[in-house]
């Protein structure tokens, strides 16, 4: 009756330091340890001061409403909205929705020069699939987020516009690349 008592007290024991080792989200524990690199885009602007509002990468839809799990232009937003998270995987800008949602942040060709260059701006676009430029690679410079094509990147600088067709994109252009070839 000994050893049946000792056998079942083992077991218990057992049991209760595999339960204590599972890991729980009591607050303990961050969705950013789950998925390295997960955080929220700044966005700071020339003469930023601390006393201004935070501003962050979000999307707005046409409907000019800042929404935190539908597609559209990305663009600068300040406020309660909803602050979305992002994370740079395999050298792709991601938007973190939830376990079984991810969109693609894609770049694309803008349609019209930019008025006193020869460039074409390039839109960041936020969409169920991947698309857009093909080839080109996110990564983190310091605290800058970089978007590079080939040997040519954008130093981490993003412009926040009126678009042609109204509302307000993202935009960026790659330093000394036009149209497919150098400066």
């Amino acid at each position: 009756m000994n050893q049946f008592r000792a056998c079942i007290l083992f077991v218990l024991l057992v049991g209760a330091t595999i339960v204590s080792a599972v890991p729980t989200f009591d607050g303990r524990y961050s969705i950013g340890a789950l998925i390295p690199g997960l955080s929220s885009l700044q966005a700071l602007r020339e003469g930023h001061s601390r006393k201004s509002a935070p501003r962050h990468l979000n999307v707005r839809p046409p409907s000019l409403k800042v929404l935190t799990d539908v597609v559209g232009n990305l663009t600068i937003t300040t406020g309660a909205a909803g602050v979305p998270l992002f994370y740079i995987h395999r050298n792709r800008l991601w938007r973190y929705i939830n376990e079984t949602s991810i969109h693609a942040v894609n770049i694309v060709n803008g349609t019209e020069e930019a008025p006193g260059t020869n460039q074409i701006p390039l839109q960041m676009m936020l969409e169920e699939k991947l698309g857009g430029i093909d080839g080109g690679v996110w990564k983190w410079k310091g605290t800058m987020l970089i978007y590079q094509l080939g040997k040519f990147n954008n130093s981490g600088v993003y412009y926040d516009c009126m678009l042609p067709k109204g509302g307000h994109g993202l935009l960026t252009f790659l330093e000394g690349y036009v149209f497919g070839s150098e400066v």
